[in-house]
């Protein structure tokens, strides 16, 4: 990803909150180009520096809060599978949809 300054306005801000990058602003672009079947195909991702800092920073809040959570009622599922051998599901445990974690 390239950290760059805005020399002008850009047509199309952030892809993400998209806000407006206005001149002297710092954004980052990101090139990803693809060749699939003989063929080239591209496309361009911008991001203003407040959401590639959100994005970085995901990861370790994610992790730090999964050691927390304290798994709400209304964020349990219980997961149902198959009986061996049978067309019958029966239920086989609970899990928290916000961490993860097995109950």
């Amino acid at each position: 990803m390239k950290k760059l300054i805005a020399k002008r306005r850009l047509k199309h801000g952030c892809d993400q909150c998209k806000e407006p990058i206005l001149k002297g602003q710092v954004y980052y672009r990101k090139r990803t180009v693809i060749v699939e079947e003989g063929k080239m195909f591209g496309y361009t991702v911008i991001y203003c520096s407040k959401c590639k800092y959100k994005h970085k920073q995901w990861k370790p809040r994610y992790e730090k809060f999964k050691e927390k959570c304290n798994h709400p009622e209304k964020f349990i599922n219980e997961v149902w599978t198959y009986i061996p051998g049978e067309a019958v599901k029966e239920p086989s445990h609970c899990e928290c949809m916000l961490c993860g974690k097995i109950l």
